[in-house]
């Protein structure tokens, strides 16, 4: 009897507790039924995509010349640093007189030789002086008259003139100094237009073509972004950089570009008018490859996720093209989807646009 007063407790006891074992089983299994992932979804519809090449490029003006000077002499004057010149504008005066002696007595000697032949015309009509004479003559009023012109082309590079409109970047040399023929003297640029030399990987040789739209972006030194058309594509790859190079040139509107600067390319490669494309972020990769989280509604009503399997296609900056797994209308987890299982239900905490991803 004694055995069984203790017996009938610890009866009770155990009867207890599995009866709290099946409530708190009961209870985790409602949890986790009822458990809801706070996510963030986009609205998938048909769109225009581009893909993109991005590539960098280097600046350089069209007009960019180191002037050097045709004749010796001393610097008289020469335009300071920043000076904005016309085409014919003086940019660089020497000492002339030097020069100045040497054309008057060219011109004297052209004149006495013109005079000399014109008196030998008569001569030879009058068989007084032979051809040979008469020749001579007019060889040595030709000398004369190449000389004449050689000391006034001496006298006009003694003024050196701008070839093209452009700034003053670089002086070399100073107000005093002497020069020698081919010695430069300062460096003029015009920044009015432009060309960006970049080179693009090989791989792509075959897909970027001349007027392939092209868009330029500063970098470090603005977020302003600049339209434009490849003006030129290579056909043969640079070996040492595996490239090929492709050229812009452009109208430099406000001189936001600047020689030397390095600015980033992102050129059309190919083009979709209805992609369905979703950010990168939102695929899921596991041993089988990768997927999207969906949106569908259990028999409640109630939001919950859906693993798509789906094959990529073309990618630019932050978004991708998905060729297979979903469907126009479809609502993919861009949030959060690293937290979802299959058939999780879910909270929607807000829906994202496209312009979100620009």
């Amino acid at each position: 009897m004694k055995a069984l007063k203790y017996v009938t407790p610890l009866l009770l006891f155990s009867f207890v507790l599995s009866a709290c074992d099946q409530n708190g089983d009961e209870n985790n299994n409602e949890q986790q039924r009822a458990r809801e992932v706070v996510v963030e979804v986009l609205d998938v519809d048909p769109r225009a995509f581009e893909e993109r090449v991005r590539v960098t490029g280097t600046v350089e003006a069209l007009e960019d010349a180191t002037i050097s000077a045709e004749v010796s002499g001393r610097v008289h004057t020469i335009a300071e640093r920043g000076t904005t010149v016309e085409r014919g504008s003086e940019l660089v005066s020497l000492d002339d007189r030097v020069v100045r002696s040497s054309l008057e007595m060219a011109r004297a000697n052209f004149e006495f030789a013109e005079d000399a032949l014109a008196r030998q015309e008569p001569l030879l009509r009058d068989s007084i002086i032979s051809t040979l004479e008469f020749n001579q003559a007019r060889s040595q009023r030709d000398q004369a008259k190449s000389q004449l012109e050689q000391a006034e082309k001496q006298l006009g590079d003694s003024r050196i003139q701008a070839p093209f409109r452009g700034r003053v970047e670089e002086r070399m040399v100073k107000s005093g100094e002497l020069v020698n023929p081919g010695m430069p003297v300062l460096r003029l640029v015009n920044t009015d237009k432009v060309r960006i030399n970049a080179g693009v990987p090989e791989r792509y040789i075959n897909d970027i073509d001349e007027g392939a739209a092209v868009t330029i972006s500063l970098g470090t030194y603005g977020r302003e972004e600049l339209k434009s058309t490849i003006r030129y594509a290579g056909s043969v790859i640079v070996p040492e950089t595996r490239t090929f190079p492709v050229e812009v040139v452009m109208e430099n509107t406000g001189r936001l570009l600047k020689p030397e600067m390095t600015v980033n390319l992102s050129i059309v490669r190919d083009f979709w008018d209805d992609a369905l494309v979703v950010p990168r972020t939102a695929l899921v990769r596991d041993e089988d490859g990768l997927r999207l989280f969906v949106t569908t509604e259990d028999e409640n009503g109630r939001k919950k996720a859906e693993a798509r399997r789906v094959r990529t296609g073309a990618a630019s900056g932050s978004l991708i093209v998905i060729e297979e797994g979903i469907e126009p209308g479809d609502q993919v987890i861009v949030t959060g989807q690293t937290n979802v299982s299959d058939g999780d239900l879910l909270r929607i905490q807000n829906t994202r646009t496209y312009d979100h991803y620009k």
